[in-house]
């Protein structure tokens, strides 16, 4: 895989051997596939009628004179009477056949040549060395005086070395074909045929180690543990290496002196900074090593090292080679080194807290102690992962049973929040005592994987009721953490019973937990000054503030349609790798480019986003990534791609009563019913979420429905339900929430307004600040403007507004059936618009076609529905569809509509 080059470097190899002889010596790095190579030389030269002569270095005989020519010319000596007696008497003794005095090395050289010239005035031969390296020095001699003198033989000899270590041969003279590591898209091609099913986390980690070397790709994996190839227990600083993996370095490995071993494993544990060499040279001196500069050229010498003069570093040439030489390591040494390096670092380190736990002898509290601050640091810069394994081990090294109970609870917590959630599951099963971060820890599993609410009150509430009251920051924020998942669970089951419970226990929470309340749990009655809170919480941020606690700033802009507005904010806060690797970051991404209208984005982060929360079971999160393409789907019309993604929402929340999911699917129906002009359906869908007039409470999506349910109640002649419903959010103070809200409301006022008094409401939503950030809003103010212009006869202006809603849903949004629209208005205001080439701007269904060609023929939709066996309605339905796909208004047009259809397909 991944060898094509140098696979017909080989055959030329052997193209030319079947005439003149030729040979090539391929270099490359222990593993990287020289054999294979070899192999793949051997097949094709038997395949070609060429008889292949194998040779294998041999460490164990790299002493024994001649012991690799025995192997070459073994199977030959049946032919030796082919050649002068002189040099078959000469290959006799250096082969140990007959007794006789030592020939000279020219002699046997010679008659070796001689006889591989004899077998291939036979046949074509293919001479194939594999571990040249290992080659004793007399047959290494004799072998390159042969490979150099093949003119007129019709021999291909091909040989395999490592690179920088080529043993007794003396490459001088030969063609040389470097082997290199795969590249990085064959790498991952072979990782992933070898061992499909890696979780990406496992994946890329093997990709790093292995740099793009075949034989690490197809081994490291074998020696992982099932939770770690499946990305539930995180991977160890050095991977564990299969027998054959170590081979690859052991040998230069043992030849190292023990002093510059030691020195090595330094390295190897402390990893590879600019400026290491500082402190290796100070952990030797705490071990009682001396420090001499041979150790680094010794190390260089080996090939195992590389030296960086410039940046004072050191570091490894591969990173196998670091963890060959620490399994090679014995315990003892291992813990002398990190007990070394751990000596001269800083009491803040957390690599400190790390080397003095591997170190330990045995359960130790200091160093438990100093463990669980790494965590704890980790934690806050969102490494949750790093914290979850350090918790664990700090639980590990805990002499008190109750210590390490809360540890292996707060290891838990971590672990679910960095997406482990088998592993969150396991370790609250081994705690031994009920706290509360065990109960968050376990409740926050039972919602992300199992979508079970009422298990996460069982779990929860009892716990947070019966929690003692204490201002320690850590009993508060585990109080916080608690609450964080009742809320969300609270708000996605979206039933009544639940909130009196969650009430109860505010008073405990913080200030900004308590702002998040007001903002999703309600906000139509209490979200109206959390704008200005959040201003205040993000400003006062400290250092010391938990990434996991940044999620409830994070959740609160959410639902003010203002993530994007602290986005720089927070990444500067936690660091932009941290912050960009959080499943719910990437959902706040994905839900705030879809409020923004740019829905591409939305598709590809809700795409990627459903990958990897099905890989992690992650799947509410799943569900919320679906959602997010199904909002993308139904605002672009396309009906297929929404029931596909509904039905799969459905089939998870349904049997979980996860009802606001189910209510957001009822969301994307209105949409898509809004943009194919079925008012109607649109109206039926919205007022079973939100009845006219009413803003229902705990209902956080009441402003995603709004607009559509008072223009679809004006289109159906509902014109006071419309009225009512902007009644009730002015009473709310709707726009006071947030400058999205104020856009809809604004809106949704001028729609429903008296034909006398629309053009200022209409002018009044246009002057709302950024009016425009908000792309499907301000399209579709600027396409009811139109219309409302047009009718009124003022086309000029009309114009205006039409095409910039025409240019945004069409090359801004994308949403041909909204565009449609835009575009009919315009030719009413008198001004001709073409369908864009390509076709029907949506493909229709097989039945929508024939439905669409019968009606064309004539049929009405009595006809239609019995020759296909559905109801007249269904077949209206269908047709209703079917018109704007087409650009058409009327069945009159759908004959000609059809036929050109049929004609752009065809180029």
């Amino acid at each position: 895989m991944g060898r094509t080059s140098e696979l017909r470097a080989l055959e030329a190899v052997l193209d030319a051997g079947k005439a003149e002889g030729e040979a090539l010596l391929l270099l490359g790095d222990p593993g990287v596939g020289k054999t294979v190579l070899l192999d793949a030389v051997a097949t094709a030269a038997r395949a070609n009628g060429a008889h292949v002569l194998r040779v294998v270095g041999v460490e164990a005989e790299e002493d024994l004179a001649f012991s690799a020519l025995h192997q070459l010319l073994y199977p030959l000596l049946d032919q030796l009477p082919g050649i002068p007696a002189f040099q078959a008497g000469v290959l006799e003794q250096a082969l140990s056949i007959r007794q006789g005095s030592a020939p000279g090395r020219f002699a046997i050289s010679a008659a070796a040549l001689a006889l591989l010239q004899a077998a291939a005035g036979r046949e074509p031969l293919c001479v194939v060395v594999d571990d040249v390296h290992w080659i004793d020095r007399s047959s290494a001699e004799v072998l390159m005086f042969v490979a150099r003198r093949l003119g007129g033989c019709r021999v291909a000899f091909v040989m395999a070395a490592r690179s920088g270590w080529s043993g007794f041969v003396d490459p001088t003279g030969l063609p040389v074909l470097a082997v290199p590591p795969l590249k990085p898209q064959d790498a991952r091609m072979l990782l992933e045929r070898s061992h499909p099913g890696l979780a990406e986390s496992a994946r890329q980690r093997i990709l790093d180690e292995a740099e793009g070397n075949p034989l690490a790709l197809i081994e490291l994996p074998e020696q992982l543990k099932p939770a770690q190839r499946q990305g539930r227990e995180p991977l160890p600083a050095n991977l564990p290496l299969s027998s054959r993996l170590e081979s690859v370095f052991a040998d230069r490995v043992l030849l190292l002196t023990p002093a510059t071993r030691f020195f090595l494993l330094l390295v190897a544990l402390d990893g590879q900074r600019r400026g290491n060499v500082r402190q290796i040279r100070a952990a030797l001196r705490a071990a009682g090593e001396p420090w001499d500069d041979t150790l680094l050229e010794d190390g260089e010498r080996s090939g195992l090292l590389r030296i960086d003069h410039m940046e004072d570093r050191v570091s490894f040439r591969h990173p196998m080679a670091r963890s060959c030489l620490v399994h090679m390591s014995p315990s003892g040494r291992r813990k002398a080194a990190h007990r070394a390096l751990a000596a001269v670092m800083d009491d803040t380190s957390e690599r400190r807290a790390w080397h003095l736990a591997h170190a330990a002898e045995g359960p130790d509290e200091a160093v438990a102690l100093e463990l669980t601050r790494a965590a704890q640091r980790a934690l806050a810069r969102g490494g949750a992962t790093e914290a979850a394994a350090a918790f664990r081990r700090a639980a590990e090294l805990s002499p008190d049973g109750k210590a390490r109970a809360r540890r292996l609870d707060e290891a838990a917590f971590a672990a679910g929040v960095s997406g482990q959630l088998a592993t969150a599951s396991e370790l609250v099963t081994a705690g031994s005592a009920e706290t509360l971060r065990g109960a968050a820890a376990a409740a926050y599993v039972l919602f992300h994987r199992d979508g079970d609410v009422d298990a996460v009150f069982h779990t929860l509430l009892p716990a947070l009721n019966e929690a003692p009251y204490s201002t320690r920051p850590d009993d508060l924020a585990a109080y916080d953490d608690a609450f964080y998942v009742l809320l969300n669970s609270a708000v996605w089951a979206n039933r009544p019973d639940l909130w009196p419970p969650v009430e109860r226990v505010l008073d405990r929470v913080s200030d900004i937990a308590r702002m998040c309340f007001d903002c999703v749990a309600d906000p139509a009655r209490t979200a109206h000054d959390v704008r200005e809170r959040l201003d205040r919480a993000t400003a006062a941020l400290s250092p010391h503030t938990p990434f996991w606690r940044v999620n409830w700033l994070i959740y609160t802009a959410l639902y003010l349609d203002a993530f994007s507005y602290y986005d720089n904010v927070w990444r500067d806060f936690v660091g932009q790798a941290a912050y960009d690797s959080q499943r719910f970051v990437l959902l706040a991404r994905a839900h705030d480019a879809f409020m923004r209208g740019d829905w591409d984005t939305t598709l590809v982060i809700a795409t990627e986003g459903t990958g990897d929360a099905a890989e992690h079971e992650y799947n509410f999160t799943h569900m919320m990534f679906t959602y997010g393409l199904a909002s993308v789907a139904a605002g672009r019309g396309d009906e297929e791609a929404l029931r596909r993604h509904g039905d799969a929402i459905t089939a998870w929340a349904g049997p979980r009563r996860v009802r606001l999911l189910l209510a957001a699917v009822a969301e994307t129906r209105v949409t898509t019913a809004m943009g194919r002009g079925d008012f109607e359906e649109a109206y039926q869908q919205a007022v079973s979420l939100t009845p006219p007039g009413q803003l229902p409470a705990y209902y956080p999506h009441v402003q995603r429905v709004f607009l559509d349910l008072v223009e679809s109640a004006v289109r159906t002649g509902r014109t006071a339900d419309a009225r009512a419903h902007v009644e009730a959010g002015r009473q709310a103070r709707l726009g006071a929430i947030s400058p999205h809200h104020e856009i809809i409301l604004a809106v949704a006022a001028a729609v429903a307004a008296a034909d006398e008094d629309a053009g200022e409401l209409y002018e009044a939503a246009l002057a709302v600040p950024d009016a425009s950030l908000w792309a499907y809003e301000y399209a579709r103010l600027r396409l009811l403007y139109g219309e409302w212009l047009r009718r009124r006869r003022d086309y000029t202006a009309s114009r205006v507004h039409l095409g910039v809603a025409l240019d945004l849903f069409e090359h801004r949004l994308k949403a041909p059936l909204w565009a449609k629209r835009a575009r009919e208005e315009l030719r009413a205001a008198g001004v001709g618009v073409p369908v864009p080439e390509g076709g029907a701007a949506v493909p229709m269904s097989a039945q929508e076609r024939r439905i669409a060609e019968l009606a064309a023929g004539g049929l009405s939709n009595k006809e239609i529905g019995r020759r296909l066996n559905i109801s007249p309605r269904t077949a209206g339905a269908h047709l209703y569809r079917v018109f704007p796909k087409l650009g058409i208004t009327s069945r009159a047009a759908l004959r000609d509509a059809l036929a050109a259809l049929d004609q752009r397909q065809a180029r």
